[in-house]
């Protein structure tokens, strides 16, 4: 027993010793104690609705968080996507299709914008407030789908029951998210109006099913349950880079003060009121007069030859942390070439790509296609035999609206040979642009012109590159 004791200690403090040897562990006093997050989950949720106020402020004041802000949404979301069915029926596809376009055009419940619009709202949501809440509401007239947007308050953050592990009707809520004992999300406990707004309801939080609550967020952590804005790591740094032009700003008009100052040393010229200490000002292109005796001093005045460099720099990190390429948000395009530029593009658009799929996509564009799919079916305006026995078919793929390409020439070129080598294919090309090959083909098809006006690989090669900029 005694040697088994000692073995165990000669273990832990060889552990001890080797986990020590770590800068992280602060032995050298580099890192301050409270640089950890010992519990992710709950400092996220604590943090969560600061964070969100003070960005929210920032995307309407700060210059250069609001522009990476629309950017950003401008790129995730463009005019909105399109909508392909997977049903082989013609006729089903084209009846869905036509069901899609009509919710499109019209989809929120106060009834002033299309899905583009929209979704552009969710996108904003997700950046300021780090998720967005969407509840699909059914009109009892005409059996219709139709959108409410939630703002993040909307959802009582301050609710949280905890189970204690115990069976029954005992649920889980954290931060206004219900959960059953399998750790499925089944309700959220939403506030009737946004508490915000004028004359706010002062009425509880009353439960939602989950099936009609669609929540776009990103869960940093396995098990959190609500969102945080990806732009909370460079909201301090824009702040202060917000300082520092301001006082760069107050630099340049203290230096604008140019002013002539007259000492008269052997004390010759007459005394008068325009020597007077207490009327003396500093004022713009001024001759000014001190009184026999005195001598003006200043405090020196830093360079500010370097200032410039410094807030690019500044401007290129906030950047680099909201993942949005620097010459795009700060509008400064004088100091990149074009494979400069094609290499910040191609990073960021498997950023936007990313946030497309995975959040606006299987959040929120899934649940309400099937939703749509589902009201047609029951509404009687569809007849769907198979939606049981084979709902494959009834789910659809969306396109987002393609990028512009940069140098149109060489794109054209670089789509001909992928081609021609059988390593991309026309969908694929077709739907990178945000097109159906499907209404490609039908274009094509209806335009007596397409076969003159259509030009071979070998044409499209030989015509000449434009020059880098």
């Amino acid at each position: 027993m005694v040697g088994i004791l000692t073995r165990t200690k000669n273990a832990f403090r060889a552990f001890t010793r080797a986990f020590s040897g770590y800068d992280i562990t602060s032995g050298s006093g580099k890192w301050p104690s409270s640089y950890a997050l010992h519990a992710p989950i709950s400092q996220q949720l604590a943090a969560s609705r600061l964070a969100s106020r003070k960005i929210a402020h920032q995307s309407e004041n700060n210059a250069l968080v609001a522009s990476i802000i629309q950017n950003s949404v401008t790129a995730i979301v463009g005019d909105g996507p399109s909508v392909r069915p997977a049903h082989p029926d013609p006729g089903i596809a084209a009846q869905l299709q036509a069901a899609w376009n009509a919710f499109y055009a019209k989809c929120d419940i106060e009834g002033t914008m299309s899905l583009g619009g929209y979704l552009s709202r969710v996108a904003r949501g997700f950046y300021v407030d780090g998720e967005s809440f969407t509840q699909m509401v059914v009109d009892p007239n005409t059996m219709r789908l139709q959108l409410r947007l939630l703002t993040a308050d909307q959802v009582d953050s301050s609710r949280t029951v905890p189970s204690l592990g115990m069976t029954g009707d005992l649920p889980n809520i954290v931060a206004g998210v219900e959960f059953d004992a399998d750790g499925r999300r089944v309700a959220f406990w939403v506030f009737r109006t946004p508490p915000d707004a004028p004359f706010a309801s002062v009425a509880p939080a009353v439960r939602v099913s989950a099936l009609d609550v669609c929540h776009v967020f990103e869960p940093r952590f396995p098990g959190v349950p609500r969102g945080i804005s990806p732009l909370l790591p460079i909201a301090g740094l824009a702040l202060q880079l917000d300082e520092a032009v301001d006082a760069s700003i107050v630099k340049l008009k203290t230096t604008a003060l140019v002013t002539m100052l007259l000492r008269d040393i052997e004390g010759a010229l007459p005394f008068d009121e325009t020597t007077n200490p207490n009327a003396l000002f500093l004022e713009p292109g001024a001759v000014m007069r001190l009184p026999p005796g005195t001598e003006a001093s200043f405090p020196p005045i830093s360079e500010m030859s370097t200032v410039a460099e410094v807030m690019s720099y500044i401007a290129r990190q906030i950047c680099a942390g909201a993942g949005v390429p620097p010459f795009m948000a700060t509008g400064d395009y004088g100091a990149i070439n074009y494979s400069a530029g094609q290499l910040g593009m191609s990073s960021f658009r498997r950023r936007v790509k990313a946030i497309q799929q995975n959040h606006l996509v299987a959040q929120l564009l899934n649940p309400i296609w099937d939703r749509i799919v589902l009201l047609e079916v029951l509404s009687g305006r569809m007849r769907a035999p198979d939606c049981e026995s084979n709902p494959e078919r009834y789910t659809a793929q969306f396109l987002f609206p393609g990028w512009p390409a940069i140098d149109e020439l060489k794109k054209a070129k670089a789509d001909t040979l992928n081609l021609a080598a059988k390593v991309k294919s026309r969908e694929e090309i077709i739907a990178e642009n945000g097109r159906d090959v499907a209404d490609v083909d039908a274009e094509i098809e209806a335009d007596p012109y397409a076969d003159d006006l259509s030009a071979s690989a070998t044409n499209i090669s030989n015509q000449p590159d434009m020059e880098n900029a």
